[in-house]
């Protein structure tokens, strides 16, 4: 439901307001920073259009919603970039302008989702805009972009614009004002999306540093190369954020993430161990999708990270 657009309550307020209006546009333009869940929104934005229950505010149960949030609905297209490849291809373009000519399956109002909209070839966007110079009835065109200014002008003069900005530290109910320092308000780019995972990670990691066993905590959370991708790419994120707090705190700063650093006596610690550690970091980042073993690397970083922090010789 619209509640589960957490903290951004202007685009959900203009979003309800063309509904109400009846006076849907054509095309929109959802942009602002990566993570702020506006894939997500346009997604609830075709379920509040169509929704057989409740038009406007989507009840979650009826065929439509369901459909939909399992990506199954044949009235809404999300068009993404191959796996294979970085860009969004004119035939891609071609294949959904097509779709546009017909009527919608089941659905009052067809919805596609382009994102990122940027990834768009110069041939795809012009084929595009063709499309927005006589837009089809029935269907609606969103374009997700993560970075706007790389559009074509002339594209984004026929969007309404819809900005999504990063959250503030009380924006959002709900949500602990650590997750959202540690992701700079863009708590859809979480990874690992679970909340209480990540708040609890976080904490075990500081445990470590505190003077818990690295080993023991590598062994218990984190397996081999396969598996948890998601928990070493929070882990990762975590440990960057600690790592940029203690250089902070260690040169005479003050704002820092990880608050229960404030309470910790920190060694002024110099540029060939942060980068030591650092190093590590981008290492194990690169071979996440690699042959790495994690237990091994996460047990390594945090060894390298107690040694800056407590004086001691780093693994070699």
């Amino acid at each position: 439901m619209w509640k589960d657009i957490i903290g951004h309550e202007e685009p959900v307020r203009q979003l309800k307001g063309y509904i109400e209006s009846g006076k849907i546009p054509h095309a929109l333009l959802f942009a602002g920073p990566r993570g702020l869940d506006k894939a997500k929104a346009a997604v609830e934005f075709f379920k509040a259009l169509n929704c057989l229950t409740s038009p406007g505010d989507p009840c979650q149960a009826c065929g439509t919603c369901l459909k939909a949030e399992r990506g199954s609905h044949p009235d809404l297209h999300l068009v993404r970039p191959g796996e294979d490849r970085a860009r969004i291809l004119v035939e891609e373009i071609r294949d959904i302008i097509a779709e546009t000519a017909l009527k919608p399956f089941e659905a009052r109002t067809r919805v596609i989702i382009i994102e990122p909209a940027e990834r768009m070839n110069e041939a795809s966007s012009n084929a595009l805009l063709k499309t927005l110079e006589e837009p089809p009835d029935g269907s609606l065109l969103v374009l997700v972009s993560h970075n706007p200014s790389l559009l074509i002008p002339t594209l984004v003069s026929r969007c309404q614009l819809i900005r999504f900005t990063p959250m503030g530290a009380g924006a959002a109910a709900g949500v602990d004002p650590v997750l959202l320092r540690l992701t700079s308000g863009t708590l859809g780019g979480l990874p690992a999306g679970d909340q209480e995972e990540a708040l609890a990670l976080r904490s075990r990691i500081l445990d470590v540093l505190g003077g818990a066993d690295p080993v023991g905590f590598a062994e218990k959370h984190f397996t081999d190369r396969e598996q948890d991708g998601g928990k070493i790419t929070l882990f990762l994120l975590i440990a960057e954020s600690i790592l940029r707090d203690i250089l902070v705190l260690a040169h005479g700063g003050e704002g820092v993430i990880n608050e229960e650093l404030l309470g910790m006596d920190l060694p002024k610690v110099g540029f060939h161990e942060a980068e030591g550690v650092a190093h590590c970091i981008r290492s194990i980042r690169r071979g996440v999708d690699g042959n790495i073993v994690q237990k091994y690397a996460v047990s390594e970083l945090l060894m390298r990270m107690k040694a800056m922090l407590h004086g001691a010789k780093a693994p070699a």
